[in-house]
């Protein structure tokens, strides 16, 4: 059975980092790092997106030889998303289109319904995706006839209008929205940024998650407010291109496992730390439990509560 589906973008990237290392080609997408991500954790992952004609039996190929499931993963007309990246530090960096590259839009539109082995999953990350893609599919979740957690991470860059995301009532349909520092601050632009996540975690009944890049990362808990620092681990960092994204996934499984949310913090910190170790999702290592946990034990001994 699957136990967490990820939804969202699959994208052949050309990577530009900050000290000029250029890689083309590259399988990514938040649909893919979240799994990715999950899958440190959760046995059974899903992967529910869509790829271009020329690149699909090479892309789904190697996520089946991950052992990620790939049903959900629809063939279209076109080229599918192809983006460059560009990192102008650990923390900024810009996803833009190539000219050969399908519209955004158009790839969330073409992406299907659940089918029905993933329609029974736990737990459902809605991946970076456009605005309009993203509200989709939380509404299709949402009506489903019971109750998975549901998770979210969204997309700031210049390509979509972000204001879709001003009015925050979507997270009353969340257990955890999970966007980025420079997000939050982009988007909503609060004073302070602690109140922000304690305000809404408490008003909304969601966990809230502002992601720090380098320096960690906060959750604030639903409904009390209770605020969790969590370090990042200290690795030897190769690309942090989808570390926020496996972060999700490592979230989201520790939620589907009814684990405290210290420890889903603690989770999705150790998915960020192997994923910054590789270059690509794919190239990342599947650890053995006992190296997995150890580090899961390291980043629960560097967590610590702190006031909103």
């Amino acid at each position: 059975m699957i136990e967490v589906v990820t939804i969202g973008w699959l994208t052949v990237d050309d990577i530009v980092l900050t000290n000029g290392t250029f890689r083309q080609g590259v399988v990514g997408g938040g649909a893919l790092y979240s799994a990715v991500g999950a899958q440190i954790f959760a046995d059974h992952v899903g992967i529910q997106s869509i790829c271009g004609r020329p690149f699909f039996e090479r892309v789904t190929a190697k996520i089946k030889a991950r052992g990620l499931d790939a049903e959900g993963i629809r063939q279209v007309e076109g080229n599918g998303l192809e983006l460059w990246l560009l990192h102008e530090s650990d923390i900024h960096k810009q996803q833009i289109p190539k000219l050969s590259s399908s519209k955004p839009v158009d790839m969330d539109r073409h992406r299907g319904p659940l089918g029905e082995r993933y329609i029974l999953a736990r737990g459902f990350h809605i991946a970076p995706q456009s605005p309009e893609g993203s509200m989709a599919s939380l509404k299709v979740i949402s009506t489903l006839d019971r109750r998975p957690v549901v998770t979210m991470d969204i997309l700031s860059d210049v390509f979509v209008d972000a204001q879709v995301y001003q009015d925050l009532s979507f997270l009353d349909n969340l257990v955890a929205f999970l966007p980025s520092e420079s997000e939050i601050m982009r988007i909503w632009g609060p004073q302070n940024l602690k109140q922000w996540l304690h305000h809404n975690a408490v008003h909304h009944h969601c966990h809230l998650v502002a992601k720090l890049g380098e320096r960690g990362s906060l959750v604030c808990e639903a409904s009390t407010g209770r605020m969790i620092e969590m370090p990042a681990l200290p690795v030897d960092v190769l690309d942090t291109t989808g570390a926020g994204d496996a972060y999700c996934g490592g979230f989201l499984a520790g939620l589907v496992a009814q684990r405290s949310l210290i420890e889903c913090a603690a989770m999705a910190t150790v998915s960020a730390s192997y994923v910054v170790e590789a270059c690509g999702a794919l190239a990342t290592v599947q650890p053995l439990a006992a190296e997995r946990n150890a580090r899961l034990e390291q980043a629960l001994s560097k967590a610590s509560l702190i006031d909103a």
